[in-house]
């Protein structure tokens, strides 16, 4: 007898001698029962999934008894119907190793690298839950999302009802199987379920879900919970205070070693490109870096504050916000605030230098023919980077949230189709956004977290049709934080030079004949 069917057999004991139970009550008589280690989600996972219960709302709380209709299956198997729509989903084996890893318990953090098809996975869950009668909330967290999933869903999990709640839509989970919503929606109009049936909530993009506003979207009575994240990481406490309290810990994980061996992402090679500050770049960086210095001196060893840079961080940050609209706030909050100031302007003064452009221009011709993603720091960096693409004869227009929603739709398709050649953001394209494939990632504002350089790289890694390798160019201020030299992006490099095709490095503006030569070899290879 499996635990699951233990499980059942003694609930339908408790609830035999009894009216009703609430969850608490059915563990604590399961542990009477010899059942000392079974968890609350397990149990709340085996009373929603198992038609011989039924949940009633008493003075807010649920309280579950047994189902006076006709006794089901206790322990129902998906049959070969579900198998055959599991089939048709066409699994990799990395997506039904994770799927049979979640399923052990039904909840858990689904880590997977950008490109590899968390999507699938999660839509052979909400399969499975829907062919035992339950229905699923996914939350995304963009309107863009919300239209790739309502359309992927359609397609690839087909004879469910699916709804949308936010973007002008309303609906819930009484009318359709499956409901994709913002999270600003999600917590505002909050969606409850059929009585007795069970609820699988999915989190697309889960590590912004540990922020007080969004984790509002996550509702208690879904309890069958997945997350689905490419990088899950945070730089506050919103892991452990929010999100693996909800979803549990993280079950399965799919890095770049693995996809790449597997085929589940182009193969790629990578160009690290150094390029100098100019003399008053140079200037304006050596004296926020010195007060930098002075600042962190200052704070750690005057003021008590954490050493560990990520520590540190998270210290000063807190004092700032607790501080917030007071006009002085003693040594330590003028100190922390100026720290964040002068840390943001070294940051600034690497990510815009002058030189990066320089960079575009080199490589405008070599981009012919070759979807390109171009990734700034600013609005006005990608302008002038889209100006410089264009002067040297590319079809390249930014995209950002200065725009209009139409218009960047707009030049999403015209480069999803061919009428464009290179987009440029800052920052927009990184999460949330359906971006077509494309085959060159040149990313000028490099120095910020590993997260954004996943997800950049991930935008470049699906699968081409022709075979053809992903290329990515990281180009870095010399001498700064950002410089892989000093350690920039030390973790993100670790993770995948063993796994590149090829890593050149290469300086500008000596070596520009050298980069414009690796970026038109032939692609297929």
């Amino acid at each position: 007898m499996s635990a699951r069917t233990r499980i059942g057999e003694e609930l339908v004991a408790v609830l035999a001698a009894r009216e009703d139970a609430s969850v608490p009550e059915l563990l604590t008589a399961l542990r009477s029962a010899g059942l000392n280690r079974v968890p609350r989600s397990q149990v709340e996972q085996v009373l929603g999934a198992d038609q011989r219960f039924v949940a009633e709302d008493v003075a807010g709380r649920s309280r579950w008894r047994l189902n006076d209709g006709p006794d089901p299956d206790p322990d129902p198997d998906p049959g070969p119907d579900t198998r055959a729509q599991l089939d048709a989903l066409a699994l990799r084996p990395w997506q039904a190793e994770a799927l049979a890893a979640w399923s052990a318990t039904c909840r858990g953090v689904v880590e997977a690298v950008t490109g590899t098809g968390k999507t699938r996975l999660a839509m052979a869950a909400i399969r499975t839950v829907a062919d035992r009668g339950g229905r699923s909330l996914v939350l995304v967290p963009t309107l863009d999302l919300q239209e790739q999933w309502v359309r992927e869903l359609r397609v690839l999990v087909p004879g469910l009802s699916v709804g949308r709640l936010g973007g002008g839509g309303d609906d819930d989970l009484h009318g359709h199987r499956v409901v994709v919503a913002t999270p600003q929606s999600a917590a505002t109009v909050p969606l409850d379920l059929p009585a007795g049936v069970v609820g699988l909530l999915v989190a697309d993009e889960a590590h912004r879900y540990g922020a007080a506003s969004w984790g509002r979207a996550l509702a208690e009575d879904f309890v069958l919970r997945l997350a689905l994240t490419a990088t899950y990481e945070r730089s506050d406490d919103g892991l452990v205070e929010v999100l693996e309290p909800y979803f549990g810990p993280v079950v399965f994980r799919y890095g770049y070693d693995r996809a790449v061996r597997e085929g589940s992402v182009a193969p790629f090679r990578l160009a690290l490109v150094g390029v100098p500050l100019s003399a008053a770049e140079q200037v304006r960086h050596h004296a926020a870096d010195a007060r930098v210095r002075a600042l962190h001196h200052e704070l750690v060893g005057g003021l008590g504050m954490p050493r560990e840079p990520t520590a540190l961080l998270a210290a000063v940050a807190a004092v700032v916000a607790e501080a917030q609209g007071a006009q002085d706030g003693g040594r330590q909050v003028r100190a922390c605030r100026e720290y964040l100031v002068r840390l943001r302007e070294r940051r600034e003064v690497a990510a815009t230098a002058a030189a990066k452009l320089e960079v575009c221009t080199r490589l405008a011709p070599a981009l012919a023919g070759r979807r390109t993603l171009v990734f700034t720091d600013t609005v006005e960096q990608a302008e002038a980077a889209a100006g410089v693409l264009t002067a040297g004869g590319r079809r390249a227009a930014p995209l950002h949230g200065g725009l209009d929603a139409r218009t960047r739709r707009e030049r999403l398709a015209a480069l999803r189709h061919g009428r464009l050649e290179v987009v440029v953001a800052p920052r927009v394209l990184d999460e949330g956004v359906d971006v077509p494939d494309a085959e060159v990632a040149l990313v000028l504002a490099a120095f910020r977290t590993r997260r954004q350089l996943v997800q950049r790289l991930g935008r470049v890694l699906r699968i081409k049709a022709d075979a053809r390798e992903a290329r990515l160019v990281l180009v870095t201020a010399r001498g700064t934080l950002e410089d892989p030299a000093r350690g920039g992006h030390a973790e993100f490099l670790t993770e995948i030079r063993p796994v590149a095709r090829e890593v050149v490095e290469v300086d500008l503006p000596a070596g520009g004949d050298a980069l414009v030569a690796w970026l038109t070899r032939p692609r297929i290879g």
